[in-house]
């Protein structure tokens, strides 16, 4: 089996991962190999300047001056991580990896590359998010043709143009359906890799928050809410999330209960607190006078309640017992109007939660926080 060069391993997995494209998974890569690729790149330098702009690229719309970026071991290692665990995801997996117990090999070696340490510099997380911020978009093309005398299955791989040929009289038909991230990246062999992967890049889970998969650890991104510009960041992409906002903050506001019932700093759970009560007159400020929010609709009676919204929109209600402080975005009452939305917004979501919901949102925060 020939062996990968670094900058083949660049242009055919790390780029298209970065910049968008098809990412081409091959045999998967011991940590000899790693420590190969680590000393092979330096010398592969087209790739690594494409990669390093693309990055910067994704980064623009998260901060005015995105920092100078140089892809190197640590970036390196999670990729290699990345890319073995799509190859318990592969296709032809059954054919490169023999038995069940060479497959637990590759996760084990897939959880060891991308186990790096928890980044808390600004810099390193924003590099890490520029590799990483398409993760949860990953998928894979599957296609059925079927004929008038058979069909043929292609896993990730574009079906050949002669079974394609003549087609009305062959009643060619295809049939596409998506593999998507959590098909590729949540079997119960990859979870631990995916789960510590996406430890490692916590921006990623706040900025391009998946609709599944596994739970945010607050204490891991806190510090990103303390950062001015990417805490905006933050707030915009939930209000925008392909999801909706009100999944996408239900989701943070789930990973917010979970922060609760452990043992965390008073401040780490006024700051996320503070950030939710934010996006919550978001969701105020976002309809009219006379229209019903998209928080409201989400509470009314017979919804689909997601997990973590009743947490989400008691909040500023229970915070009011607790932490009067925190209750309502500062600045609030210098806009009247905005003021008089926000009102009428906790009014209609207090009457549709109920007292005794909003209660047990406050006993829960009282241990943390002083009234």
């Amino acid at each position: 089996m020939a062996r990968v060069s670094c900058h083949d391993f660049l242009e055919r997995f790390v780029l298209p991962l970065v910049a968008g494209g098809e990412v081409h998974v091959g045999p998967p890569l011991t940590t000899d190999e790693l420590d190969r690729l680590r000393g092979e790149l330096d010398g592969a330098t087209v790739p690594l300047v494409a990669i390093d702009d693309a990055r910067a690229d994704a980064l623009a719309p998260l901060c005015a001056r995105p920092p100078a970026l140089v892809l190197g071991d640590d970036e390196l290692s999670l990729a290699v991580g990345l890319h073995n665990a799509l190859v318990l995801a592969h296709p032809d997996a059954d054919g490169m990896l023999i038995t069940e117990r060479m497959r637990r090999k590759i996760a084990g070696t897939a959880l060891g590359q991308v186990s790096q340490p928890l980044a808390t510099d600004r810099n390193r997380v924003l590099a890490r998010h520029g590799l990483l911020h398409n993760l949860h978009r990953l998928g894979r093309s599957d296609v059925v043709v079927s004929w008038w005398t058979g069909k043929a299955s292609f896993f990730g791989q574009a079906p050949p143009a002669r079974l394609l040929a003549w087609r009305g009289m062959r009643r060619v038909r295809e049939d596409v359906a998506r593999a998507g991230f959590d098909e590729l990246l949540a079997s119960p062999e990859v979870a631990p890799v995916t789960a510590a992967l996406l430890r490692r890049t916590p921006l990623t889970q706040l900025v391009a928050p998946p609709t599944s998969g596994p739970p945010l650890h607050w204490e891991d991104a806190v510090f990103l809410l303390r950062d001015p510009e990417l805490a905006r960041a933050v707030a915009y992409a939930v209000m925008t999330a392909p999801g909706g906002s009100v999944a996408a903050v239900s989701r943070l506001a789930a990973s917010f209960e979970q922060l609760v019932e452990r043992t965390p700093a008073a401040a780490d759970i006024r700051a996320v607190a503070a950030f939710l009560v934010h996006v919550a007159s978001l969701h105020a400020m976002g309809a009219p006078d006379d229209k019903t929010s998209l928080l409201a609709t989400a509470l009314a009676p017979g919804a689909n309640r997601p997990r973590g919204l009743v947490t989400y929109a008691a909040l500023p209600a229970a915070l009011a017992v607790v932490a009067p402080a925190l209750a309502q975005p500062p600045g609030l009452a210098a806009e009247p109007s905005w003021l008089r939305r926000w009102e009428l917004e906790r009014a209609a979501v207090g009457e549709l939660l109920g007292d005794a919901v909003i209660a047990g949102v406050a006993e829960r925060l009282q241990r943390h926080l002083a009234a």
